[in-house]
């Protein structure tokens, strides 16, 4: 198992053991999206103001309840000075049925905060993305690779229980603050199809590398995961 940033996965360059097995969750994972993919709207989304929204909306929800309101809200809000215009009652009667009518107030103050100092573009430049209101570093990745097409990682808490099993890092901070975590995503990233392999690393982890019983022999990582081989070698001791 790799622990430390200095050590295996750290700054040296991968082994040759090490670069087949980051090669092999590259292929596998990409693979896995293309053939199991999920379909949501917004993933269909070019727009950075749709991305954003529609991350902001599924922080802690899920995938089906914005669904439902995912057409509605972007109908009635369908820019960023919209919503910005917006009174919050207007914003709490769609987002409302959600749960998030506490929500509505911080998506306005967001569209204001971009229309009035971003003159209404949602930027391009990670820092910047950071000082936006409520828009952490999983936000940040996530409208840069999904509405800019930039190769950097998206690492939620889902995907992070893929990379740290896989990889056999342990689970010592919240993944947002995670250094050694974040360190390793941009190292085995990969260069290109990087739209594909994060859409597939959020769905393996919803679909199959689950918190709880994850489906392991199903997995099409498991040839090298790392907690998968300890977990069955255990099993076989036993």
């Amino acid at each position: 198992m790799y622990h430390v940033i200095t050590g295996r996965w750290g700054n040296r360059l991968f082994d040759e053991k090490s670069k087949e097995k980051v090669k092999y969750f590259r292929e596998k994972v990409i693979e896995f999206y293309l053939r199991h993919g999920r379909y949501f709207p917004w993933r269909e989304a070019k727009d950075p103001y749709v991305v954003l929204i529609s991350e902001l909306l599924l922080q802690k929800t899920t995938s089906k309840q914005v669904l439902n309101v995912f057409n509605e809200f972007f109908s009635t809000f369908p820019n960023i000075w919209r919503l910005a215009k917006a009174d919050v009652k207007e914003i709490e009667g769609i987002i409302g049925v959600l749960g998030l009518r506490k929500r509505a107030r911080f998506l306005k103050e967001l569209a204001s905060q971009i229309v009035n100092e971003f003159n209404g573009v949602i930027p391009k430049d990670r820092n910047k993305l950071l000082k936006l209101k409520g828009v952490g570093p999983y936000t940040a990745n996530a409208v840069l690779a999904f509405a800019y097409g930039e190769c950097v990682p998206v690492v939620d808490t889902n995907v992070a229980r893929v990379i740290r099993r896989y990889f056999g890092l342990q689970e010592k901070k919240p993944a947002y603050a995670d250094k050694v975590l974040w360190k390793l995503a941009e190292q085995i990233m990969p260069t290109e199809r990087c739209r594909e392999y994060n859409y597939g690393l959020l769905d393996l982890a919803a679909l199959v590398c689950k918190p709880h019983s994850p489906s392991c022999t199903k997995c099409p990582l498991n040839k090298y995961c790392s907690y998968h081989n300890m977990y069955h070698r255990h099993k076989e001791e036993l």
